[in-house]
């Protein structure tokens, strides 16, 4: 009987390796195993691409937002009417797309200016008294540190509600860019919540149907579960009591394979394993060449 562990796509969101990975039990003969090992390079390819496409689109609408003229009136003139006016633009931008949680101007103090949540489906602007102070927060302090045209792009997390992992569980990813007004005086950063659930399903759902027992995981940097066959390994570095619920824990010998190469298929006396690495912010420079700088933070 082959035991079989196709362990795919390292994804490093700041400067560490993560990974995606398949798993299979599977018995065959050495053709239909060579097959099967060309099939699922393919998959994570496939995967590899639909991660750094999504996250050049992103970065794409960050872009976007960072030179609407609706936020460069506002530095002009910082009134009621003009935060009111960006406000609009910016749910009319979050209905349309309907992938960002949270649609935020901060100033150059942290201090929330507008802020969009989704709602879901139906965005709308947070009243003046309720906006947050958000200067102490990990994001907004890489992204303000950032020059003109870098992005920041944060690890997969959960998102927190007061301190409370909010239910149902909303994988997110924060993407920031600083903003500057006509004098190129920095102002203050964009931040868009990204919701990484549908692109997390899509991702598992990427095997090819004779491949009934395959099934996908996905993990950060230090080799947590994001997408796991086991709900209770999931996010464990956010969870109390799940701290050693790791893939390098359970396959240590594979895991260390993982993180010497950036992509490659071996076997070991647990299976065979598949893997790719996705560097999103080097995708995000690759399209575009025109001196914009993209920033990658370590954790």
């Amino acid at each position: 009987m082959l035991v079989k562990y196709a362990a795919a796509i390292s994804l490093p969101l700041s400067a560490l390796v993560c990974g995606i990975l398949f798993f299979f039990y599977y018995e065959k003969s050495e053709v239909d195993r060579a097959v099967l090992e060309t099939n699922e390079t393919l998959v994570v390819h496939l995967q590899m691409s639909l991660l750094s496409a999504e996250f050049k689109f992103i970065a794409s609408d960050l872009k976007y937002l960072a030179n609407q003229f609706a936020l460069k009136q506002l530095f002009k003139d910082d009134g009621s009417a003009d935060r009111e006016y960006l406000a609009q633009n910016h749910i009319i931008f979050s209905k349309e797309k309907r992938i960002y949680d949270q649609v935020r101007y901060l100033d150059q103090n942290g201090m929330e200016v507008v802020r969009i949540d989704f709602n879901n489906g139906n965005p709308q602007s947070i009243a003046e008294e309720d906006l947050q102070s958000n200067k102490d927060r990990y994001y907004f302090k890489r992204t303000f540190a950032l020059e003109k045209g870098q992005i920041y792009i944060s690890p997969f997390d959960l998102n927190l509600e007061h301190g409370t992992i909010e239910e149902p569980l909303q994988p997110t990813v924060r993407f920031g860019i600083p903003v500057f007004d006509e004098y190129d005086e920095k102002r203050g950063v964009l931040i868009l919540n990204y919701l990484a659930v549908d692109l997390l399903r899509t991702l598992e759902e990427i095997i090819p149907n004779n491949s009934i027992s395959a099934q996908s995981m996905l993990l950060n940097s230090d080799g947590f579960w994001l997408v796991s066959t086991t709900l209770e390994d999931e996010w464990g570095f956010m969870y109390e009591g799940r701290q050693d619920r790791t893939f390098g824990n359970r396959f240590p010998d594979a895991w260390q394979q993982i993180l010497g190469s950036e992509s490659g298929q071996f076997q070991n006396t647990q299976g065979i394993f598949t893997f790719a690495t996705v560097y999103p912010y080097r995708q995000i420079q690759r399209s575009n060449m025109d001196s914009r700088r993209i920033n990658a933070p370590g954790l």
